[in-house]
Order: structure tokens, then C-alpha cells, then sequence
């Protein structure tokens, strides 16, 4: 079986950060809920509603950053190694499978602190800010459809060396499955 037709084979299970990202977003809204039907107006919730805004455009700058960032070295990668011909290429493809799934975790923590000062924005902050809120998400949403498609092409790279096709479907299964050493 050469490398060209386990390329079409590769299947990769649905990134853990999906399942997660959704989960967590249910929970910190329902967790607002319950915070604010019961805090007080004092104490970090209370401070936190607000920088709420100020902390939601951190959050935004920051995965637009890490988005930014993974896409130029995704793109690089493509252009100098267009396939994984040697274990040269494989090794310089490691780093960038290694950074991106450090990435995730970081999206996590700005996706998660983003939807919850985004919702404390928008019901504290009026309307104007809840409409730059809005738009924010939007236009980072549309950044993250564009970065995808330079995630894919890298994850079916073909590899024309049939002897490191399992070591590097290995490596592109660990992408965003496996962020922490195994203990």
C-alpha cells in the first residue's frame, strides 16, 4: 500500500476540544446564571462584570493571535515540505503538530473566559458594546473558518515514504488529542 493511499485512508476522530468547547460553554452560562441569581455585589463577580468588555477583547486578540500564528506556520510547513518525503520532514513537522496542540489549550481558556465576559458584557455593558461583542465573535468565528481548511491540508499531507506513513499518521492522530505527556 503506498503512501498516496493511506493518505486518502487517514481518519481522524473528532478533536477533544469540540465536545469541550461546548460543554464548557453550557456550563459557565448556566454557572452565570446561578452567580447571578445569588452573589452579592461585591467580591471578584462583581469586578469582574466590570471589566467584563476589556477582558472579552483580550480573549478575542489572543485567539485571533494564536490563530494568526498557527496559520503562517501551517502555511510555511506546506510550502517547504509539500509532501513527508524523509524523517527531515517529519522532524520539522513535529514542532508545529506539538505548538498547535499546545494552541488548543490556550484556545480553551480564551474561548472559555471570552463566553462568559462576553454574555457579562452584553447584559452589563449596553448596547453598544453588546453589538461590538457580537461582531467580534462573529469576525473571530470567520477567522477560524479560514484557518481550517491549512488544518486539513497539513493533517492529509502525503507521505511518499511508505516506512514513515505510520509514524506520521501517529503524530497527525496525537494533533489536539493528546496536549499532555503521558504520565
Amino acid at each position: 500500500m503506498s503512501g498516496a493511499e493511506n493518505n486518502q485512508r487517514r481518519v481522524f476522530k473528532t478533536p477533544i476540544i469540540v465536545p469541550l468547547s461546548v460543554v464548557m460553554v453550557i456550563a459557565i452560562y448556566a454557572g452565570y446564571v446561578f452567580f447571578y441569581a445569588t452573589s452579592e455585589e461585591t467580591g471578584f463577580f462583581a469586578y469582574l462584570k466590570m471589566i467584563s468588555f476589556e477582558v472579552f477583547l483580550l480573549c478575542e486578540v489572543g485567539m485571533v493571535a494564536l490563530i494568526l500564528y498557527n496559520k503562517r506556520q501551517l502555511d510555511r510547513f506546506l510550502v517547504d515540505f509539500p509532501a513527508i518525503e524523509n524523517r527531515i520532514d517529519l522532524a520539522a513537522l513535529k514542532p508545529i503538530v506539538r505548538t498547535n496542540m499546545y494552541s488548543s489549550l490556550f484556545m480553551i481558556f480564551f474561548l472559555a473566559l471570552g463566553s462568559l465576559t462576553a454574555i457579562m458584557s452584553i447584559l452589563n455593558h449596553g448596547i453598544i458594546r453588546g453589538v461590538l461583542v457580537a461582531a467580534s465573535s462573529i469576525a473571530t468565528a470567520m477567522l477560524i473558518n479560514w484557518y481550517n481548511p491549512s488544518e486539513q491540508k497539513l493533517k492529509h499531507i502525503e507521505c511518499t515514504n511508505d516506512t514513515l506513513e505510520v509514524e506520521l499518521n501517529n503524530i497527525l492522530q496525537c494533533w489536539m488529542h493528546k496536549p499532555f505527556p503521558n504520565f
